[in-house]
């Protein structure tokens, strides 16, 4: 073999070595993982399949690349695959059970997508990101759809931003755990922060019971029971956002503490704001817009003692005469 003939066979010999790496990264395998703790800090890039519970215990970060797609398998009390049983706080179907630490942080140009692994994806395909008494995890930048709740939170802290919550039974649900006595976070109120998502298509948007939330700047819309659901004594915020479309805007059940102001809640399809029959105390939601100055109207759309004389008032005035220009996602 001369020179030149020797130099042609490497350059061709380098080249198709590129190609197949470039091929194996194109058809890299779907890496599985199902009823498994995770030992070690761990980062998860790629394409995921979640075939059973994943628990990420205290003192371990489990970290997830921007750009990675994260599908759940269908499973049910039948398949054995869940680590801790079917009672609450846990679910009958796949979830990743966060007692650690979960950083799932994506890019605008590179989210992160969880969603169902089922041929004809459904709602409830998948239980939720589960989070149980742990402290500094992120969902940012990521689309979440098919859960059961898209974030699930008793006694633990979450940054919730930009994000596309859609299709989930309900998109995030927090509370305070009072019945599964000895489990993660019990007896601890959840505490979250909710900026800048979009929340759309869910059954139900955002639930709080018994916790701390700041809820700012997101577009709650086309959700089909309620945009947002406060239950019990909750503090923190429900500031600048768009809450249109609803079946209801905000809904309140034994509520109290929690602050509601320059938001856009309007044109919900049966109330813009509403109480429940256990609500003893006056709501205070003044300073908001409800998409129009109309006195009458805006009453309209507000289900509370003056229909029922037996339940509480919100109270919207004085209210805002005209749209809040920088509310929503």
């Amino acid at each position: 073999m001369n020179v030149r003939t020797a130099v042609r066979y490497s350059m061709l010999l380098v080249a198709g070595t590129a190609i197949l790496m470039g091929a194996g990264e194109c058809g890299a395998a779907m890496q599985k993982i199902g009823k498994e703790t995770i030992t070690k800090d761990t980062t998860w890039n790629g394409e995921i399949e979640i075939t059973g519970d994943v628990h990420v215990p205290a003192g371990v970060t489990l970290s997830i690349a921007p750009g990675t797609t994260v599908r759940f398998k269908k499973i049910g009390a039948e398949s054995d695959r869940n680590l801790f049983g079917i009672d609450s706080p846990y679910y009958l179907q796949a979830e990743i059970i966060v007692t650690g630490r979960l950083i799932a942080r994506g890019t605008v140009e590179r989210p992160i997508l969880f969603t169902s692994a089922e041929p004809a994806p459904q709602p409830a395909d998948w239980a939720a990101l589960n989070f149980l008494g742990s402290q500094g995890n992120v969902v940012e930048n990521c689309r979440v759809e098919y859960a059961y709740n898209g974030v699930h939170a008793h006694g633990a802290q979450v940054l919730i931003k930009n994000n596309t919550f859609a299709k989930n039974v309900v998109a995030i649900s927090v509370k305070k755990e009072e019945e599964a006595r000895g489990t993660p976070g019990f007896g601890i109120p959840a505490d979250i922060t909710v900026t800048g998502n979009l929340i759309e298509d869910n059954k139900g948007g955002i639930n709080v019971r018994s916790s701390r939330a700041v809820i700012t700047r997101n577009t709650i819309r086309d959700n089909k029971f309620f945009g947002i659901w406060i239950k019990e004594q909750c503090r923190g915020a429900i500031s600048a956002n768009e809450i249109t479309a609803n079946q209801k805007g905000i809904f309140f059940y034994k509520a109290e503490g929690m602050t509601i102001k320059a938001n856009n809640i309007h044109a919900n399809l049966d109330y813009n704001l509403a109480v429940a029959d256990e609500q003893g105390k006056d709501i205070q939601a003044t300073g908001n817009w409800f998409g129009t100055a109309d006195r009458a109207r805006i009453e309209e759309l507000i289900y509370d003692g003056k229909t029922d004389p037996t339940v509480a008032r919100v109270v919207v005035q004085p209210f805002l005469p005209e749209r809040v220009k920088d509310a929503g996602k």
